[in-house]
């Protein structure tokens, strides 16, 4: 193919020097990094974000509605739908955190999980992995824990009217519409397919 590279020639970065600039542990740190590009070139100041991983689950039930949360997030300002999920705790394995989180939330077990696989969240910056799972025959245990920085509201909607909401622009997190996206491939690209003509923007 012309242009293709081979996969071998593409190298990783080498890092020359590291300084951190921002600790806010254990939600956030900040450091810049002084980089060696492998064609040589030099980059004294490209900053990396470490944050922790967290847990992604889509959640049914053995009647097959999807557990949601109706919930505030401050990063894009809006109320909208999220699946349950949370921080992995340090040394925590991605599926027991995966457990402990939706226990937590919505005082539900599962049947049965399968790992959809873990997912870096910004490219080029760093940031937290997102471990992804679909939970299924989930059924109510105990009495969900409160979070006080969170108002929550938890749903169990049906296949369509989860579809709806997602074509209305209420799931508006990017790691949550991927893993509807995994798990419903054909339904999500119909809802939110949108065309446009040629001399519109979208």
């Amino acid at each position: 193919m012309p242009g293709h590279r081979p996969y071998r020639l593409h190298r990783p970065w080498t890092v020359l020097d590291s300084r951190e600039l921002l600790d806010a542990d254990p939600f956030l740190k900040v450091r810049v990094e002084t980089v060696e590009l492998p064609d040589g070139r030099r980059i004294d100041d490209y900053y990396q974000f470490d944050q922790p991983s967290f847990a992604c689950i889509f959640a049914e039930t053995a009647d097959g509605r999807i557990v949601t949360y109706r919930q505030y997030r401050h990063g894009p300002r809006k109320v909208g739908l999220v699946f349950p999920g949370g921080h992995l705790s340090p040394g925590e394995e991605p599926l027991a955190a995966a457990k402990r989180e939706l226990l937590e939330e919505t005082g539900m077990e599962a049947e049965s999980w399968t790992d959809l696989g873990a997912y870096i969240v910004n490219a080029n910056q760093g940031g937290a992995w997102s471990h992804m799972f679909h939970a299924a025959g989930c059924r109510r245990v105990a009495d969900p824990i409160a979070d006080d920085l969170e108002d929550t509201e938890i749903l169990q909607l049906t296949r369509q009217e989860l579809l709806e909401a997602i074509g209305r622009g209420e799931m508006h997190l990017l790691t949550q519409i991927a893993l509807v996206s995994m798990v419903w491939q054909a339904d999500i690209a119909r809802v939110l397919s949108r065309p446009h003509s040629p001399d519109t923007a979208p």
